[in-house]
Parts: C-alpha cells; sequence; structure tokens
C-alpha cells in the first residue's frame, strides 16, 4: 500500500523503488529457504488413485470440524458475496436490473467508453496472459526438472517472486521500466496482459513441477533407445501425464489474470478498463449510480470466476486419471 501511495499519490518514484528494493530482498530470503523444502518434499511424490484420495470424516471430532470450517465458509465468504448480489439489484426504482442497464451508458463520467466493456477486455487480457504464463511457466517448470543444485533453487526463487512481492512492485516495475524505446510499451495492449502473466508464471509453475518431477525418466530414456526423438518422446510420454496439470495451471493463470488489480492498476488504459480497475473507479466516485454499477460488475466479476473454478474443479477431479 505504501509503495502505491508513494507512487501513484505522491509521485515519489526513489522512495518507492526503495520499498521494492526492500521487500524484493525479505521475500527473496523466505523463497529461497522455500525452493529448498518444497523440492526435498517433491520429490517423494508418487501418483495415487483419486478414489482413494478422498474420504467421508470420521468421528464427532472431524464431522464437527467439518460443521466449523462449513460455517467459517458460509459466514465470512458466501453470506458477502449474496450480500454483493442483493445490492446490485436494489435499485433507485426498487428490487430490478437498473444498474446492470447502466452499465451499457458511458453517461456517468467514470468512464471514456461503458463500463461494460470491462467485461470484454477482462477475458481478452486472461486468455492472452494465461498463454503467455503458461508458455513461460512450463518450460521454466520443465528445465527446473532437468537439473539440480543451488542455482536450480535459486532460479525457482526468482520465479516465485511475483508471488511472494505485492503486484503493486510488479505494476511499478513495468510502470518505470517499460517507459522508453525500443521497449516503450506505456501505448500498447500487450503491456497490461504481460504483467499479469507475469503474476501468474508462479501458478504455472508451481502447478507444473510436482508432476514433470514425477514423471520417471526411464520412460523417456525407452522411448529414445526405440528411436523416438526428444520432441516425440515428449509428446508421446510426457504430455499424456501432465495434460491435465497444464489444463489446471491455464485455469489458475487465468483467474489470476481476471482478478488482478495490483499491477493492473498501474498501467490499465482509461479507455481499455478491466473489471476490478472499473469497480475501483466506480467506488471511488460518490453517489448511489455509481456505486450500484459497482456492485453489478462486482456481480459479473464473480459469475465469471466462479464458472471458470467450476470448469476447473472439473478438470481437477477427473476421477480417469490418477492425482499427485
Amino acid at each position: 500500500m505504501e509503495i502505491y501511495r508513494q507512487t501513484a499519490q505522491l509521485l515519489d518514484l526513489p522512495t518507492a523503488a526503495v520499498l521494492t528494493l526492500v521487500q524484493f530482498a525479505a521475500v527473496g530470503l523466505i523463497l529461497a529457504i522455500h525452493a529448498w523444502t518444497v523440492r526435498r518434499r517433491e520429490s517423494a511424490l508418487k501418483l495415487v488413485d483419486a478414489a482413494g484420495a478422498a474420504r467421508r470424516p470420521r468421528g464427532a471430532g472431524q464431522w464437527a470440524l467439518l460443521g466449523l470450517v462449513v460455517a467459517t465458509v458460509a459466514v465470512l465468504i458466501l453470506l458477502p458475496l449474496g450480500v454483493l448480489v442483493q445490492r446490485s439489484f436494489a435499485g433507485p426504482d426498487g428490487f430490478g436490473a437498473a444498474y446492470y442497464r447502466e452499465l451499457t451508458s458511458a453517461e456517468g463520467g467514470a468512464f471514456l467508453v461503458p463500463p461494460i466493456e470491462a467485461v470484454g477486455n477482462s477475458l481478452q487480457y486472461a486468455v492472452v496472459a494465461t498463454g503467455i504464463a503458461v508458455v513461460i511457466g512450463g518450460l521454466a517448470a520443465a528445465a527446473l526438472t532437468r537439473r539440480a543444485g543451488r542455482l536450480v533453487r535459486g532460479f525457482d526463487a526468482l520465479l516465485m517472486l511475483p508471488l511472494g512481492v505485492s503486484a503493486v512492485t510488479v505494476g511499478f516495475g513495468f510502470l518505470i521500466a517499460l517507459d522508453e524505446p525500443p521497449l516503450d510499451l506505456r501505448a500498447s495492449w500487450i503491456l497490461v496482459p504481460l504483467a499479469q502473466a507475469l503474476v501468474g508464471v508462479p501458478f504455472v509453475v508451481r502447478t507444473m513441477l510436482p508432476v514433470l518431477r514425477a514423471v520417471d525418466g526411464r520412460l523417456r530414456e525407452a522411448a529414445a533407445v526405440l528411436g523416438a526423438s526428444p520432441l516425440r518422446a515428449w509428446r508421446e510420454v510426457d504430455l499424456p501425464m501432465v495434460r491435465r496439470a497444464l489444463l489446471i495451471a491455464a485455469g489458475f493463470a487465468f483467474e489470476e489474470s481476471l482478478g488482478e488489480f495490483g499491477a493492473t492498476v498501474f498501467i490499465a488504459r482509461p479507455d481499455n478498463p478491466t473489471l476490478p480497475v472499473a469497480v475501483a473507479r466506480l467506488l471511488g466516485r460518490a453517489g448511489d449510480l455509481n456505486y450500484g454499477q459497482a456492485m453489478a460488475l462486482s456481480t459479473i466479476l464473480m459469475v465469471v470466476c466462479a464458472v471458470s473454478l467450476l470448469l476447473l474443479e472439473r478438470i481437477r477431479t477427473d476421477r480417469t486419471a490418477g492425482e499427485f
């Protein structure tokens, strides 16, 4: 928050840069330790039957714990979301879709375009950011499985930095680093999905890494002995085993992109806002209409994310294959 305040409100970039370096140093140390401990655990992972990975609670204690978790979820998550939906339909003339209809108009002055266009912008940015994150994160995870040592652990920790530090730091870095030729991307639409992809890469790496490490290298060696090229060995051996993990990684990257705010708020153009940025701008303006539109956009964002998560869960709990 202080980095954002120093940058966006006080325009004190040197102070923001110092705070960013302090944050990088602290998080980098923690992630270096994390990478070392995680690698020791992941090396022992094996495929198990998905049907045997889940079971019903046993005993009164486990049922009580389950009830406590369900009650907590209902009070702290479902209830606020339900209130949000209710207020999005509580229009000035009674219960209805008045605030949703207002999203198609740009007359309020908060945007250069109708707020409803933020939905399309978010989806387009999320698709591009997901593709970039899956390619970069997948290749990085593959590289980490083929090497060992301190250098690899350091590289693993470096990949996790966007997850450990605030997304505001990522946006601030893009703002000051990509503002001069030949990398002046301030006027380009690609800047937003690039920043979102950087935040999504750690999710891809953490999802793909244990799966790739669990693939028996002797299978690749057998394919090579039988005359398969490295590309064909990857297609015939690795891909069938990691395909589901790849889809899950893409789903996490897509979700992260949809809801990303900290980095996007720095670089999103006024005529191409994303859903989280649009909600923040509406909440920052006085008036019941702006408040109602913010509730409506928040509900739309919630529905889009819920659909994506349901599809992701359908992939994750596929009973046709084992789980890690």
